[in-house]
């Protein structure tokens, strides 16, 4: 079995987790949980063509390496209420670490937001988040994020359709 992920001191002091390389069987197993994350052992160790005990181990293993973070439904967002989707660019008023704290502290931990990314550019952090319909996402704006006296500026797009992309390992 593969050792843990070690944690690993930068130069610059920070924390980071160096992860061991992936072989071909923990490929194998990334993509058939990739394709289907509620597939039986039994039928993740066939796919891959290893024991039944050896596809639990090696999964639990890169569960703990941290290459797997965890498994989570896929959601029709229409199906549940949530039919319109935007993103929204966010700059903050100030850079300093407080006002940043206090944005990332509140923000992605609303219900209406799918995903937060903090970016470097002309925008801070994008935001994808998914609501009833354009007047749920007009208050949403308002409520949240115009309201807030950290937020400097935001822009709205609508997403008409989201296309995912491969979320397995690259080749």
């Amino acid at each position: 079995m593969a050792s843990p992920a070690k944690n690993v001191r930068r130069d610059g002091g920070a924390f980071v987790q160096q992860i061991e390389p992936l072989d071909a069987v923990d490929r194998q197993i990334i993509d058939a949980l990739v394709a289907d994350a509620r597939i039986t052992n039994r039928d993740l160790a066939d796919s891959v063509g290893i024991a039944p005990s050896t596809a639990l181990m090696r999964t639990r293993a890169l569960l703990e390496r941290g290459a797997i973070e965890g498994f989570e439904a896929k959601l029709n967002l229409a199906a549940i209420g949530r039919s319109v989707q935007a993103l929204i660019a966010v700059r903050l008023r100030a850079h300093d670490r407080d006002q940043i704290d206090r944005f990332t502290a509140r923000v992605p931990l609303l219900p209406e937001v799918l995903s937060t990314f903090h970016t470097s550019g002309s925008v801070d952090y994008l935001l994808h988040i998914a609501v009833a319909n354009t007047d749920a996402l007009r208050d949403w704006v308002l409520d949240n994020l115009t309201t807030d006296p950290v937020v400097g500026h935001t822009e709205t797009t609508l997403v008409f359709k989201h296309i995912p992309g491969h979320s397995g390992p690259l080749d």
